[in-house]
């Protein structure tokens, strides 16, 4: 995988980490992805004027992956209801390279070589470790079940979008106006489950919503940006660690207890990373 591809994508993967613990700190989830969704629609028609036209074929993939999109976040939003964060997330994400990998080879015959499935696995591994580093971690069928939708969606959106953006020639329209619309019927979902409560939310939490809309528009457009460029999978995987990311952050910065399993996860995601980018 290039060197450039993969650091790009890394250094995405830390701003996606950095806007979940933003989104992990208000109380409606949903309301705040939305939010996210204020900012990232917003931005989307700003830069509306730049985009190149798209073949009408393309708003049908759009529309797929915007079915795919608000699975995901609803999915995510009902696993932190039955299951702790620090659980959730990474089996949620812990799902998703090896979904993605399988999906991309039946929809885009994408055949990874034996390097890039053993850097996949370890991401993996390594990922889905963290979800059961608690005392006492018990996996409940209703976790794994939402947990499976929440990872399978994003997979299936990744392959989606992979093929938009290799269908068009032009990752940067296609993200532009998958964005826009996107983001808008998220922000008309939540506006018609949460009404006003969901307004009164953004306005008492500007800067927090201002922020993590930022980091979300750059990290996903670098994620976009990828998959034009590199097999899916890989993307992914690399992707996925923002979980890890976020594990550091908290043992480092939050002062939260770190057990023998985050270490662990850290050298099984560090080894899966080294491989895949030196793997074909």
């Amino acid at each position: 995988m290039d060197l450039h591809v993969a650091s790009a994508v890394l250094a995405a993967s830390l701003l996606h980490a950095s806007w979940h613990a933003l989104v992990k700190s208000t109380g409606d989830r949903v309301v705040a992805l939305a939010g996210m969704n204020v900012v990232s629609s917003a931005t989307a028609l700003a830069l509306l004027p730049l985009t190149k036209p798209l073949p009408a074929v393309a708003f049908a993939v759009i529309a797929g992956s915007i079915v795919l999109h608000g699975a995901y976040k609803l999915a995510l939003a009902s696993v932190y209801v039955v299951a702790d964060l620090g659980q959730a997330y990474p089996l949620a994400r812990g799902l998703t390279p090896l979904m993605a990998a399988a999906l991309a080879l039946f929809a885009l015959a994408e055949v990874p070589g034996p390097l890039s499935l053993a850097g996949i696995a370890l991401v993996c591994a390594g990922l889905l470790l963290l979800s059961f580093e608690g005392p006492g971690a018990r996996l409940s069928a209703r976790t794994f079940t939402f947990a499976a939708c929440a990872g399978f969606a994003v997979a299936a959106y990744s392959v989606v979008d992979a093929y938009g953006i290799r269908m068009t020639g032009d990752w940067f329209s296609f993200t532009v106006w998958l964005l826009v619309l996107d983001g808008s019927t998220f922000v008309g979902y939540a506006l018609a489950t949460r009404g006003r409560k969901a307004i009164r939310i953004w306005k008492d939490n500007p800067g927090r919503t201002l922020v993590s809309g930022v980091l979300g528009v750059v990290s996903f457009g670098v994620f976009m940006w990828a998959l034009g460029r590199a097999p899916v999978g890989l993307v992914s995987a690399l992707r996925e660690t923002s979980v890890l990311f976020a594990a550091i952050i908290g043992a480092v910065a939050l002062g939260e207890r770190a057990t023998w399993k985050r270490y662990a996860a850290a050298v099984a995601v560090m080894a899966g990373i080294a491989v895949i980018t030196i793997g074909k």
